[in-house]
This record gives C-alpha cells, structure tokens and sequence, in this order.
C-alpha cells in the first residue's frame, strides 16, 4: 500500500472585473409595457449597430441606472459575458454635438 497523499490546495482567487471591449455614447429609449408613464419598464433600445437583420441593440433594465424621461444619452460599454457579450450604461452624459 502506498502512503497517502498531500491534501490538495486550493488557491483562492480574486474574482476578475469582466472585461470590456468597447466604450461608445449612445442614445437609450426606454420601452414601457404600456404607453402609461407609470408602466414597468421592459427593456432599452439604442438605434443601429445590431448584428444580422437587427436594426436595434436591446438593453436589459438592470444595465440601465435609473433616469427620468423617456429618452436620454449614456456612456456605455460592451462587457465580455457568458454565455454572450452585453451593453451596459456607466452614466449618463450631455448629448453629443452631432447629434
């Protein structure tokens, strides 16, 4: 019978910050479950830039820090995700000049 082995160690690593691809301003519109202001909002929409046929980028609420209006123009950066990459608002900034 051989004799036993060392335990096996387990280094604990700090958890990595995802990492971003891209950084852009870009203009959301908020899309509401009804036309009522007070309505839950579904979703954000920045136009173009979609991949295939898409003509829209969607961007989940929880990637969104709260603003009032409907529309409004953020910072925002392309994050490194599993099992895809998503946008996500950093803060808001004053529209662009060409805009």
């Amino acid at each position: 019978m051989s004799p036993p082995r060392a335990p096996q160690r387990a280094t604990l690593h700090a958890p990595k910050p995802p990492r971003v691809y891209r950084r852009d301003v870009k203009r959301l519109t908020r899309v509401r479950l009804y036309a009522d202001p007070e309505s839950k909002t579904l979703f954000f929409t920045t136009p173009g830039g979609g991949s295939g046929n898409s003509r829209s980028t969607f961007i989940a609420p929880e990637n969104v820090p709260p603003f009032e209006g409907e529309e409004a123009w953020f910072e925002m950066e392309l994050v490194e995700g599993k099992p895809w990459s998503f946008w996500r608002a950093v803060r808001q900034v004053e529209p662009p000049a060409d805009a």
